[in-house]
């Protein structure tokens, strides 16, 4: 009897146990649904937690760490110019204010760290007369002087009496400089020296020019009375200064510009402190790395969004996964019962890297491992943290076009060496036993979710509602267009028949026409194709949002034509 194919039968059949149909679910971090009914669903949402608020505080920790120096720098030049030890180096004139420049570099969503940790050290240690303003919040000098005052006072100001009543103003205080200047003095009679007051600008560049000037002329009339400090958070380049402010308003301010460390250093330092560390149980697969660290580059330079992708990718392989339980466990608590239980000892059977390992085995050794649940307990195979190996250090000799000095040669040498040591002795990680355990390696999903592509994800959208609104009405065959679609949706697939100029009212026939036939008209009837108000109405509106999401805009070729602005499918 031939019994290969009751071999590969008996290969191919396996019993599942049918799921119950009521599972028990509740929101965890993220807005993941977490699994009540799974055997370490609960474990895995506490260890995820567990380390979230560990990379999370860890990664504050490294930035402060690495801010260190010049938030120092900056306390220490307020304590200079702000307290009346004033320097032979910058002889001052009475109406010059003493300026910061803090140059921050281009990663904007990582500055707000950055001065938060900035105010709560002036505050400690230098004044508690601090202020920090946003561009988005002072469109005028009104308001950015009541945004000013607010901060600094600690309650209400108004910014156009006339608009109060007697009894609001009785708790208000009229916005004004002067009459921060008789605050002050009251507040500060006591102390032996005069406190500076710090206005800190976290996104000069983002700021009016005029607001600003204006500002800055105002404050310098009262810099007898009030010992103002600026500090400005600048993106690019000093330049901007002069680039946003003329040289009558520039000359008002006595400049001394600060570096902080680099975007790619703070990188550097996460990588280093907290994702190659072996007490970080987590670990990412070469492509998870290649994909975050190109949305780095590539993009905007955070440090902080990098860390949502890493956290992000920590909730997709906790949710996933349902053996990460596992990567948080000691050593000598992986035997325990409860976290090898039944079932996971089954799903590391299942795993590809232990069923690689078994067929490295000898047979004996391989059914001891398939059926005996205590033998696989004993001989688990846990491996250590294995570090990305970076070469994130030298390009290719053939990619160099000059000659190489002494120095260069005997470097590449060096790392030749190096690389062929780490390639003969260093597995990579996805090759380890049970490297599913803690080793993400989902880049494409990874991908998708941080390469956001807004033109794309709308086109589909408005092409195949049905996908995004699961109403059944929606479902068409290809080429067609559904009647019981959004406005919006017939619209846009009407406009992809078009040419570079479309004509407005052939365009409102077509809709019309789409129109009647949900309402039962007969395309050769003579009432077909007519519109009233309404439909005309929702056809503009429906353009207008065509417009609004960069679909067509208006021409001055034709006025009865709008033209179009994108081409090709999703």
């Amino acid at each position: 009897v031939d019994t290969t194919l009751l071999d590969s039968v008996f290969q191919g059949c396996f019993v599942f146990k049918s799921a119950s149909k009521k599972r028990k679910r509740h929101v965890g971090v993220g807005g993941y649904l977490v699994d009540d009914s799974d055997d370490n669903g609960s474990d895995r949402f506490r260890i995820c937690q567990k380390l979230w608020g560990t990379v999370q505080m860890n990664t504050e920790a490294i930035q402060d760490q690495l801010n260190k120096k010049v938030l120092d720098s900056l306390a220490e030049f307020i304590k200079k110019h702000g307290l009346g030890c004033s320097s032979d180096v910058w002889r001052q004139r009475a109406s010059e204010i003493p300026t910061a420049a803090l140059m921050l570099g281009v990663n904007v969503p990582d500055h707000a760290m950055t001065f938060r940790s900035l105010c709560n050290l002036l505050q400690d240690s230098v004044t508690p007369f601090v202020a920090s303003v946003h561009a988005k919040e002072c469109a005028a000098v009104k308001l950015l002087i009541q945004k000013v005052l607010e901060q600094l006072m600690g309650r209400g100001v108004s910014v156009d009496e006339e608009q109060e009543d007697d009894t609001a103003l009785l708790q208000r205080t009229q916005c004004t400089i002067s009459a921060l200047c008789q605050w002050y003095k009251t507040v500060t009679k006591k102390c032996t020296q005069s406190l500076p007051v710090v206005v800190i600008f976290k996104d000069f560049e983002a700021f009016n020019s005029q607001v600003l000037q204006d500002f800055i002329l105002i404050c310098s009339r009262y810099t007898q009375e009030l010992p103002f400090i600026f500090i400005f958070g600048i993106a690019t380049s000093p330049s901007a200064i002069q680039h946003r402010l003329p040289h009558s308003v520039s000359s008002l301010l006595c400049i001394e510009v600060f570096h902080s460390l680099s975007c790619t250093q703070h990188l550097a330092s996460v990588f280093d402190k907290l994702i190659l560390k072996s007490q970080f149980p987590f670990k990412l697969s070469s492509r998870v790395i290649q994909v975050l660290v190109s949305v780095f580059l590539y993009h905007d330079f955070s440090v902080q969004n990098f860390v949502k992708g890493l956290q992000f990718s920590m909730l997709e392989h906790f949710n996933s996964q349902p053996l990460s339980v596992l990567c948080c466990q000691k050593q000598e608590a992986l035997l325990s019962a409860k976290t090898l239980s039944k079932q996971n000892v089954e799903r590391i059977r299942h795993l590809p890297s232990f069923m690689r390992y078994v067929e490295t085995q000898e047979p004996q050794e391989q059914v001891q491992l398939l059926t005996n649940d205590e033998h696989v307990k004993v001989t688990l195979l846990f491996h250590n943290s294995y570090y990305p190996i970076i070469k994130f250090l030298l390009e290719k000799e053939s990619r160099r076009t000059k000659r190489t000095n002494p120095f260069e040669v005997l470097r590449s040498e060096v790392m030749e060496f190096i690389d062929s040591l780490v390639r003969e002795y260093l597995t990579p990680a996805e090759l380890q036993p049970l490297n599913e355990v803690c080793y993400y390696s989902s880049s494409g999903v990874l991908r998708q979710r941080l390469n956001a592509t807004p033109r794309t994800s709308i086109q589909a959208a408005l092409s195949h509602p049905f996908y995004y609104l699961q109403n059944e009405s929606l479902k068409t065959d290809t080429g067609t267009i559904s009647s019981a679609a959004p406005d919006l949706c017939i619209v846009f697939k009407l406009h992809l028949e078009c040419g570079r100029l479309i004509n407005l009212y052939d365009w409102l026939e077509a809709y019309v026409t789409v129109m009647s036939a949900a309402e039962d008209q007969h395309t050769d009837s003579e009432e077909c194709g007519k519109f009233d108000s309404l439909k005309h109405a929702r056809f503009i509106q429906a353009v207008s949002e065509m417009e609004f999401l960069g679909f067509v805009k208006s021409t001055k070729q034709k006025t009865d034509h709008v033209a179009r602005l994108t081409w090709g499918g999703c």
